[in-house]
């Protein structure tokens, strides 16, 4: 695994817990669409089925988001550790927010009132810093 790809991997894990929360608000969403249809109407239908059904996912989509937030916490404190390997201060800011608050270089830029290609070059600079500390491609 290269460091990058390593260090992505919190990235990658973060988009993903946002996109399951997404999910997560629109069947909740919808299970109350759908119990608030079968109240109305009193009846048992197939209504009852889809909202036990509704419910049961939330369910499972809460306990596996709670599971890889659970990771994603470990995996982030994993990276902020290597990070701090650097040891230049500067170039762990810029490790940490890309890597660790998911930031674009341009928010970076924009944080620490430097011009874009400043960014970039101390980013490229604390990757090859990264790699040698860290021992990886």
């Amino acid at each position: 695994m290269t460091a990058k790809q390593y260090l992505n991997q919190a990235r990658t894990l973060e988009y993903a817990i946002k996109s399951k929360q997404e999910e997560l608000h629109y069947l909740t969403e919808k299970s109350r669409y759908i119990q608030n249809t079968a109240l109305s109407e009193r009846i048992q239908s197939s209504h009852t089925n889809n909202s036990n059904a509704i419910i049961d996912k939330i369910v499972d989509m809460e306990n596996e988001i709670n599971s890889e937030i659970e990771h994603l916490i470990d995996l982030k404190a994993e990276i902020r550790q290597k990070i701090a390997l650097v040891y230049n201060p500067v170039y762990i800011a810029v490790l940490t927010d890309r890597y660790i608050n998911c930031m674009t270089f341009e928010q970076i830029a924009e944080r620490t009132n430097k011009d874009y290609r400043t960014i970039c070059r101390w980013y490229g600079e604390a990757l090859q810093v990264f790699r040698k500390e860290n021992h990886m491609e």
